[in-house]
């Protein structure tokens, strides 16, 4: 059984709730942080924030763990949406939810009948209706990208692989959406290509980890990096310089678009530090690599 730590007390209620339901999802997979990093485009480190309610996952984060443990995708959409929009009031300066005064009021006499209902029930009935409003809203938006699907699908089979289903390790399914030279340029995670992803390559630079990612499915490449700082580059490198970057924008995580790879070693992992330095891994092998450790615990100093 998980031994979670208590969750933040100036918790927005929002997005605790959602945090509270990533945790069951967590269980219900059976995956550890260490899976759940090698199935998802997301670290081990990154995980361990989000289900700790320190950072607020991306959106993607929770559609893929929803994904792996057969959450229904509306709610669980709707729950991000609700956190997201709480997260937001508080980084604009909206007041975090106090907690309730202790009551004060003298013991009530039991003869007497209760109120119709509490303050307790009256909020989460305006939790349900938002919940049941965001999904509706969610699911039309499905049904308008679904007959968009059925219109455009014959002419663009056959490019793609769409919706291959491929055998992962373990003998689960890999949904992806894109095969090879399709895959050029996409978002691994969007794709599918994170859910049999494996780590074919790893250096550091400075203390930042990099690694070269692979998907078997879809025969593509992405790089990561772990530990950086916002401004840090992962950068995928392939044949004739073909290359995709991006750049750490919070937190301290990021990763590349994918490029066309028919085996690991055909392309490199690199990253580019706002320090000036910068490295890459060698091509890579047919060896699954471990995931970066965990970063050392904060000294006093460091956290000023």
């Amino acid at each position: 059984m998980t031994d979670w730590k208590p969750l933040p007390d100036d918790l927005a209620t929002d997005v605790r709730q959602l945090v509270t339901e990533l945790r069951t999802l967590k269980i219900r997979s059976g995956l550890s942080l260490t899976a759940l990093a090698e199935r998802t485009p997301y670290s081990k480190s990154s995980w361990e924030r989000y289900l700790n309610g320190k950072t607020l996952p991306p959106r993607q984060a929770v559609t893929v763990l929803g994904q792996l443990s057969d959450a229904e995708p509306a709610r669980l959409a709707a729950l991000w949406e609700l956190a997201n929009a709480a997260a937001h009031d508080q980084r604009a300066g909206g007041r975090r939810p106090a907690p309730p005064a202790p009551r004060t009021e003298p013991p009530v006499d039991p003869t007497e009948a209760a109120p119709p209902s509490s303050d307790e029930g009256r909020r989460r009935l305006r939790l349900d209706a938002r919940l049941l409003w965001a999904a509706a809203l969610l699911l039309a938006l499905l049904l308008v990208g679904a007959a968009v699907v059925l219109v455009n699908g014959d002419s663009s089979a056959g490019t793609a692989r769409a919706a291959v289903s491929e055998t992962e390790p373990g003998g689960r399914q890999a949904d992806v959406n894109c095969f090879a030279d399709s895959c050029a340029g996409k978002d691994p995670k969007e794709a599918g290509c994170g859910g049999d992803a494996w780590t074919a390559a790893l250096t550091k630079v400075q203390q930042v980890y990099v690694e070269l990612r692979y998907s078997d499915a879809c025969r593509a490449a992405w790089a990561r990096i772990s530990w950086g700082r916002p401004g840090d580059i992962a950068r995928i490198v392939g044949p004739r310089n073909s290359t995709h970057q991006n750049k750490v924008h919070y937190d301290t995580d990021a990763y590349s678009a994918m490029l066309a790879a028919p085996t690991p070693s055909a392309v490199k992992a690199c990253a580019v530090l706002t320090s000036g330095r910068h490295g890459c891994t060698g091509p890579g092998g047919d060896q699954r690599l471990t995931e970066p450790p965990d970063p050392p615990a904060p000294t006093p100093s460091s956290m000023g």
